[in-house]
């Protein structure tokens, strides 16, 4: 294993600051909570559906960012999933008795084979649905897991994180993360991670040891990704995308059908809040034979006073939801290949506006979501001024735009109400 005494250092500096006992004392309450909620509400078979408040009050258990939750509040991990889609998802799990079973199984199984192949059983049982339980990263399982028995159960919850801790510590018995199953990677990273820590003497927690290896004392010496290659004075220059040539090119051959669905979906949505919208000049003509605006809905000019360089990269962005001279919200759809533009355009404006406070979003299908996270958190985006694009520009996926357009009341609703949605990118 590597630099076995510089880890058990950092690790006593770590303890200097963290009271493992008392928090893992907390934990064993936070786990009791969700145990309780799972058996008397999931595993009871009755038509009672979940109402909202009782999801939230275990969701902030699950998800740093889940609605309610306060900097010091106790939750699992940064899970990337939206607040409503938690909610739909627990709902799901009640009303069908094959998920709420094989889930149950899984959390209390204790041969790790089993468990393996009981999550494999889940993630081939929900392979159709959209509904965020199964993902290449783990991250719902992983998180439900950790909140049955954090002190088993890694909070750790991205496998793509996992693979990084097993490859930088260089522990034993890991599973293949390129060819075995997912229950495999899930289960024996795990087991892998924690024995790992044994085996340098360190006997914590899950709960302990995902926190150690998440504080300042040792997570830069793991969690590397790309290195940061043009860095001048703190700052990062961003170059503004050059979509002058698009001018010349068809919209039809510019963007995939699909695309244009979703920034038209986007026009309804803000539309019937009341907001005025901003769609880019060469991309209305499609959008227009699926959203039809009302008269003064679709702005013709933008009302806003920028330098030209912000200007010419605002003009360019999917969809603006407009309020007076404001802009409320920013979203660029990615559906092709490459996600990167969007959210390098969104980089631009941050890079051109330090101070600019605009929540933007990056929309895309369920299936790009970890390509996404993964732009998201590259290190040369943490180094914009003022704060980490990841802070003010999250994801949102198809399935959950067209859940928000069903919402019985978005007229009376306000933009805030999209970050029920959104899934932001784990940081830690």
């Amino acid at each position: 294993m590597k630099e076995d005494k510089k880890t058990l250092t950092l690790y006593g500096s770590f303890l200097g600051g963290y009271d493992a006992d008392a928090k893992d004392s907390l934990w064993e309450k936070q786990s009791n909570l969700f145990r309780s909620f799972w058996k008397s509400k999931i595993m009871v078979l009755n038509d009672k559906e979940l109402d909202d408040s009782e999801i939230d009050e275990i969701v902030r258990i699950l998800d740093k960012s889940g609605k309610g939750s306060t900097p010091s509040s106790e939750a699992v991990a940064k899970a990337m999933i939206a607040q409503g889609a938690w909610r739909r998802m627990f709902r799901e799990i009640k009303n069908d008795v094959k998920y709420s079973t094989l889930l149950n199984n899984i959390f209390t199984e204790s041969d790790l084979g089993k468990k393996a192949s009981l999550i494999d059983q889940l993630y081939k049982l929900n392979e159709n649905n959209k509904n965020n339980l199964t993902g290449p990263s783990g991250n719902a399982v992983n998180t439900m897991l950790a909140a049955w028995d954090s002190a088993k159960n890694l909070s750790v919850v991205s496998l793509y994180d996992r693979k990084k801790v097993v490859d930088y510590f260089e522990f034993k018995d890991a599973p293949n993360f390129e060819t075995d199953t997912i229950g495999k990677r899930t289960v024996f990273s795990n087991n892998a991670i924690i024995t790992g820590f044994q085996a340098l003497g360190i006997n914590a927690s899950a709960r302990t040891i995902s926190r150690f290896l998440y504080s300042p004392n040792i997570k830069h010496e793991w969690k590397i990704d790309v290195q940061v290659s043009e860095v001048k004075k703190g700052k990062v220059e961003v170059s503004i995308p050059d979509d002058s040539s698009i001018t010349s090119t068809s919209v039809k051959d510019k963007k995939p059908r699909e695309s244009i669905k979703m920034q038209a979906l986007l026009a309804s949505i803000g539309e019937k809040m009341g907001l005025e919208i901003w769609i880019p000049k060469n991309d209305r003509g499609l959008v227009m034979e699926y959203w039809h605006p009302k008269e003064k809905s679709l702005l013709s000019k933008l009302p806003l006073n920028y330098d030209s360089a912000t200007m010419g990269t605002i003009e360019w962005i999917d969809v603006l939801w407009i309020h007076g001279r404001s802009i409320e919200r920013a979203f660029e759809v990615e559906h092709t290949t490459s996600i990167y533009s969007g959210i390098l355009r969104m980089a631009d404006l941050k890079a051109l506006q330090p101070n600019l406070d605009i929540k933007t979003y990056i929309v895309a299908p369920s299936e790009r979501r970890e390509d996404v996270f993964r732009e998201l958190t590259r290190p040369v985006f943490s180094l914009l001024e003022g704060k980490p694009l990841s802070e003010f520009c999250s994801y949102i996926s198809y399935d959950s735009l067209q859940e928000l357009e069903k919402h019985p009341y978005l007229e009376h609703t306000r933009p805030e109400v999209v970050d029920e949605y959104a899934e932001r990118a784990a940081i830690d």
